[in-house]
């Protein structure tokens, strides 16, 4: 069966993270989370991908051109506005077989999901299979109802208390050509894919549910990266790899299940503990400290006593004495000595992100900063928790970022802020060495 993976999105919601780049080339243990999604079918047997490609979409397919180099065979098509996926969708009408699977491109699920959804369509008389699983927020989802197994209703983020039931569609589909008809029956709309299996339904056709209880992540806000991160390391880093032409100091610490590509250093009295990620050719520099599920991608560079923890680093990166907590950080990005994120509030409560004008609750207490390739900080700048930084942006040393920075832009400093006086302060030698005497005796104490 063929597989229709949907890829032409524009990703505004995570912004700024697919300004450059197309969402599902975002990349984690150095693989696209497309890659992840076509090896997941690829475990059930299927191999046969049509890719609906839209932004940066070229890079998509100079990466996995013809898709036999990864064992798969790969033809393209292009949607010119993202408009949904019913419009995405439509691109196909000439490639598709009678049924196929739609799924897609940054969604992380397991394959048995997949193998039971074939075995139904196998022995069912359904024309569409969809994937559902309970869920507590049925108001950000599409809901079903269901008699056994058969889909009776289906409602695209219903008003809370008119939900028909607690089950939520996940993107994981069996389509029938029969569809592209359908979408014909009902208004354009953002919502025009769920309105026309709505119809399908109406009009006496069989659709049928499978439950699912597996992992599942849809890569919907930039913090659900944090979520498929930690379920790809505890799947892919089962023990502690240190790969060829690894030069590790014997006064460093390597802890529990650390993954360290080919090429890379680590120094003296630097602690990594996993799970964790070190790409190629990396160096991490004396003192340092990565832990807790963090990732840091090829070529980068980990300065003398800069802290590490949780956060998804790119390529090229270069730091020195930074403390880098909850934050996504892509590639060729520079921090000067002493600059900060913050990842956590005062009166610890979730971290609210400008997302399209408007606040966000991330639902995540700890959250730091998500910041575009290209970027550089000043020494002794502070990334205030959930702030975004768009590509090829810089914070001017000493600034407290407390607002998202658009692309392309400085902030520096208002120089009117310092305040330049004589100084009537002195401190003679003799007093000099009495309070360095005192600090003296106070230490030996």
């Amino acid at each position: 069966m063929q597989v229709v993976i949907l890829a032409g999105g524009a990703g505004k919601r995570v912004f700024p993270l697919a300004v450059n780049k197309p969402k599902p080339m975002f990349r984690i243990l150095g693989k696209p989370l497309i890659q992840y999604v076509m090896e997941t079918m690829g475990e059930a047997g299927l191999k046969d991908f049509i890719i609906v490609t839209g932004h940066q979409g070229e890079q998509i397919r100079n990466f996995f051109e013809d898709g036999s180099k990864f064992g798969f065979n790969i033809q393209y098509t292009y949607q010119k506005e993202a408009l949904g996926m019913a419009n995405a969708l439509e691109t196909t009408k000439d490639l598709v077989e009678n049924n196929f699977f739609v799924v897609n491109a940054d969604d992380i699920f397991e394959s048995f999901l997949i193998k039971d959804m074939m075995k139904k369509f196998e022995k069912s008389d359904a024309e569409i299979i969809l994937s559902c699983k309970p869920v507590i927020e049925t108001w950000k989802f599409g809901i079903i109802k269901i008699e056994d197994d058969r889909v009776t209703r289906f409602v695209e983020k219903p008003e809370k208390g008119k939900e028909p039931s607690n089950l939520a569609v996940i993107g994981v589909y069996i389509m029938t050509r029969k569809i592209f008809d359908y979408y014909k029956k009902v208004p354009i709309s953002d919502h025009q894919y769920e309105d026309a299996i709505q119809k399908f339904i109406l009009d006496g056709n069989v659709v049928r549910a499978v439950s699912y209880d597996g992992f599942f992540s849809a890569y919907k806000y930039p913090w659900d990266l944090f979520t498929i991160n930690e379920y790809l390391m505890n799947k892919m880093i089962k023990k502690q790899t240190i790969e060829d032409n690894v030069s590790v100091s014997e006064k460093a610490q390597i802890e529990g299940k650390v993954w360290i590509k080919d090429g890379s250093k680590v120094l003296e009295n630097t602690c990594i503990r996993g799970p964790c990620y070190i790409g190629s050719n990396s160096l991490i520099g004396n003192n340092s400290l990565i832990w807790n599920y963090s990732s840091i991608g090829d070529n980068c560079v980990v300065g003398f006593s800069s802290e590490i923890k949780n956060s998804l680093i790119g390529d090229n990166c270069w730091f020195h004495k930074n403390y880098i907590g909850d934050s996504i950080i892509l590639d060729c990005c520079s921090f000067g000595s002493g600059a900060t994120t913050a990842n956590f509030r005062f009166d610890g409560k979730p971290i609210k992100v400008k997302i399209d004008g408007k606040l966000v609750d991330s639902g995540r207490d700890k959250l730091g900063a998500m910041i575009a390739d290209g970027c550089q900080m000043g020494i002794n700048s502070s990334i205030m928790p959930g702030v975004k930084i768009g590509p090829n942006s810089i914070v001017g040393p000493g600034v407290c970022l407390q607002e998202d920075l658009e692309p392309n832009k400085i902030i520096f400093m208002n120089k009117k802020s310092y305040v330049i006086r004589e100084n009537k302060i002195t401190i003679s030698p003799e007093k000099k060495r009495e309070l360095m005497e005192r600090l003296i005796k106070r230490e030996k104490k």
